[in-house]
């Protein structure tokens, strides 16, 4: 597996879904409505993170009126506080979609499955209980792993850099991992079988993840880019199961 085209393997996926559902316009009646609901979980998010950032950094830098090293720690706090305001941005997205678009997001994907040629025998619907202790679990872990990168960050000269890109590889691995639960979860896998899955696939998995990350934060079009990555998540799956 070379690591960078299965990194941009990963990254296309949402790129690929668009195509293959402007391929199958039928598709659509069951993406339509996720795609409304991203929008207003989109706005109400762009609406709290710009809104907590107006009154949060001028706050701040009231206490930070002093010499050169204050000004260093200023910096700290600020990228900190941007990490944070991120990660708690991701986490409120992932449980609004799952408790929103988790629904909508299985039925188009059993749908895309089908047109694949899957047998319907092999398809399972993943019980809405277990969907929400996994998601709990992938929020936990998400805060956990990214409240160390922002303590990493205390290292002298390489913890910020340390820290960003920890967050990055935690966060997006995750992300990517999310999508690919709509066709694992499917098949019935349980949650170990899925992880040794994106394990075994990481590149694929941060790419999607990447892909899905950028995406969440463009306004509009991303309400359209985060249905179309479930298809190109079944898709890439599917085209992973054959190797």
């Amino acid at each position: 597996m070379f690591f960078p085209r299965a990194f941009l393997a990963g990254l296309a996926a949402p790129w690929v879904g668009l195509r293959y559902m402007s391929d199958n316009p039928k598709l659509w009646r069951y993406g339509i409505l996720p795609v409304a609901v991203n929008l207003l979980i989109t706005g109400l998010l762009l609406v709290l993170l710009i809104g907590g950032g107006a009154y949060f950094f001028p706050a701040v830098h009231a206490y930070f009126d002093g010499g050169f090293l204050w000004r260093i720690v200023e910096a700290f706090v600020a990228v900190a506080a941007v990490v944070a305001a991120l990660v708690l941005l991701v986490v409120a997205w992932i449980v609004l979609q799952a408790v929103l678009c988790g629904w909508f997001y299985d039925r188009l994907a059993r749908q895309v499955e089908l047109r694949l040629g899957t047998n319907p025998d092999e398809l399972k619907d993943a019980p809405f209980v277990i969907q929400a202790v996994d998601t709990l679990r992938v929020v936990g872990f998400l805060l956990l792993a990214n409240a160390g990168c922002i303590a990493v960050q205390l290292i002298p000269v390489v913890g910020s850099a340390l820290g960003l890109c920890g967050s990055y590889y935690f966060t997006c691995s995750t992300l990517g991992f999310e999508f690919f639960d709509y066709p694992l979860s499917l098949r019935g896998l349980r949650r170990s079988e899925k992880l040794a899955f994106a394990r075994r696939r990481r590149p694929y998995t941060l790419g999607l993840g990447t892909s899905v990350a950028v995406l969440a934060f463009v306004p509009i079009i991303n309400a359209v880019f985060l249905t179309t990555a479930v298809t190109g998540a079944v898709l890439l799956h599917k085209r992973l199961a054959k190797k």
